[in-house]
Order: C-alpha cells, then sequence, then structure tokens
C-alpha cells in the first residue's frame, strides 16, 4: 500500500524559499520608460523565467543593490560612477536622442532656465542622473540657483516650496500639460553638447557577476530579447501603457519614440563626455567603464 506525503507548511514554505533564493533579483525602475523593455518579459511573451523583479524609484533602486538586495538593476548612470564594484551590462541604456519628456523643469509661469537666476528649484529625491544634469547645465551658464531637495513627486507640493521643480517619470508625463515647461532637460544637453544623455544603466554587482557569469548572461539575454520586442511592438505596448497610466495613447506612443534603449559607441561617448563635466563640477572624482563580459 502506497502513502501520498503531505508536505507540511514548514516544508512549503522552505521549498518556496529554495526557490526564491535561486531566482536572480532584478530591479526595474517604476516609470514607463521601464515598462517598456520589460514589458514582453511581464506579459509572458518569451516563457517562464527564474527572475524576481522589484520595481523602485532609481535611488532606491541603487540603495537595494548596494546593499546586496538585487543582484542586477538599472540604476542612474551617476550611481554607477561613485562605485567601483559594479559592471555594466553592454547593450543596455535609457537615453533620450533630444528632447526626453519626462525629465522637465516645470513652473507655473512662463520663464526660461535664465529666469531662474536666485531663484528655487525643488528636486526629488528619487532622482541622481537628472539632479546632476541639472548641476551641469546651470553650472555651464553661470546660472546661481538654490537646488532644494524635497520628498515625493507632487509638483503642487513642490512649488509651495520652490518658484519652479524638476519633474521626473511619470509625473513628468502627467504635468507636462498642465504646467509650464521651463526646460526638458534632454533637448538642453543636446544643445550644449550635441549629443544623446545617457540617463540610466544597467549593471550588476561585480561580486555576483564573477560568481554567477552565466546566470548574468542569461538575464542579459533576456533583457536584450524583451527589448527586441517592444522595438517591433511599440504601437501596443503605448496603447497597454497609455491605458494602464491614464495618459492619451498617441501622445505615449510619441514619448517612448523619443527614447533610445541601447548603448552604441554615441551613447558611450555620451555618458563619457557627462561623467567628464560631473568631474569638472566636483561631483565625482573619477570613473572608469568596465563592463560585464
Amino acid at each position: 500500500m502506497s502513502y501520498l506525503t503531505i508536505p507540511s507548511k514548514t516544508n512549503i514554505h522552505i521549498l518556496l524559499f529554495c526557490i526564491w533564493y535561486l531566482m536572480i533579483r532584478l530591479g526595474k525602475i517604476a516609470f514607463a520608460n521601464c515598462d517598456f523593455p520589460y514589458y514582453a518579459m511581464e506579459h509572458g511573451k518569451l516563457g517562464s523565467q527564474d527572475i524576481d523583479i522589484t520595481e523602485a524609484h532609481p535611488v532606491e533602486l541603487a540603495r537595494r543593490l548596494f546593499e546586496g538586495k538585487l543582484d542586477i538593476s538599472p540604476i542612474s548612470s551617476i550611481m554607477y560612477a561613485k562605485r567601483d564594484d559594479l559592471l555594466i551590462l553592454p547593450g543596455l541604456s535609457i537615453t533620450s536622442n533630444d528632447f526626453t519628456k519626462s525629465v522637465l523643469i516645470c513652473g507655473n509661469g512662463r520663464m526660461d532656465l535664465a529666469d531662474l537666476e536666485g531663484k528655487t528649484l525643488c528636486i526629488p529625491e528619487t532622482t541622481a542622473s537628472s539632479a546632476t544634469l541639472i548641476k551641469i547645465i546651470f553650472w555651464q551658464k553661470g546660472i546661481r540657483v538654490n537646488i532644494r531637495q524635497c520628498q515625493g513627486t507632487d509638483i503642487d507640493q513642490m512649488l509651495k516650496h520652490g518658484d519652479a521643480a524638476l519633474l521626473i517619470g511619470d509625473s513628468a508625463l502627467h504635468a507636462i500639460s498642465r504646467y509650464n515647461t521651463i526646460a526638458d532637460l534632454g533637448n538642453e544637453w543636446k544643445k550644449m553638447t550635441g549629443k544623446k544623455m545617457v540617463y540610466a544603466l544597467w549593471v550588476a554587482r561585480e561580486d555576483f557577476a564573477r560568481k554567477y557569469p552565466e546566470k548574468v548572461k542569461s538575464v542579459l539575454d533576456t533583457i536584450l530579447e524583451s527589448k527586441d520586442y517592444a522595438y517591433r511592438n511599440l504601437n501596443e505596448i503605448a496603447n497597454f501603457l497609455g491605458k494602464e497610466k491614464n495618459i492619451d495613447c498617441a501622445f505615449m506612443k510619441e514619448y517612448l519614440h523619443t527614447l533610445n534603449y541601447d548603448l552604441d559607441d554615441e551613447s558611450r561617448e555620451s555618458l563619457e563626455l557627462y561623467f567628464r563635466y560631473a568631474m569638472d563640477c566636483g561631483i565625482i572624482s573619477g570613473v572608469k567603464l568596465r563592463f560585464f563580459q
């Protein structure tokens, strides 16, 4: 006679923990610009994956990565420059060719960057690359601005404490039709340098990559495949994200067209120039691009 052994709750919990432990912990920026390359991966277009995805804003993802709570994640590009224990995953970035539409300085009245001389600009604590880019642009233009870091991304609250506010990600997409855009930072960088702006990189902790190179390679291949699906099916994803985020689908399509998720030679040159400006401003001391191979 055979008996069916029913595992105890404790054993089930142990089994579930083991399954979770073996999964690769991947970060995801909680904005539409990261929903796009992850769409196929998260909607069953690529089959099952041994990946556990954590969604948060860029600074929080970097913190979790540095604490060893994530193995691989997109992070603000400037955060990579402040560490020496990360490897860049090749072929991946969040880059704007010119206008970004989701990295904006907004205010109530009509003004330009020069009008912010001596005024207060509120920036959210959720961004690092854009905050650095603002400092570089003002430094280059010789504009002195009081920068105040604020909690949250509510523009109405930010404008209670300053004359203008930096908005990033979905907050900017929702505000672009309601507030005056003083500057699109992607466009300001383009005018200043003639180059793209690389806002985020996908990186792996070097200790994890050295120990499990095959796992990193597997995740990299999966993200690249998901990115390629997104490029081929932009209309499908724009319609989905527009409805999900209550943003006009045509505008979402236009927005996604402004972004690039590759990391080609031109993007690398722009990234290195951005880092040189950050060094000149005293934000970082030096950086070397090191890639996972």
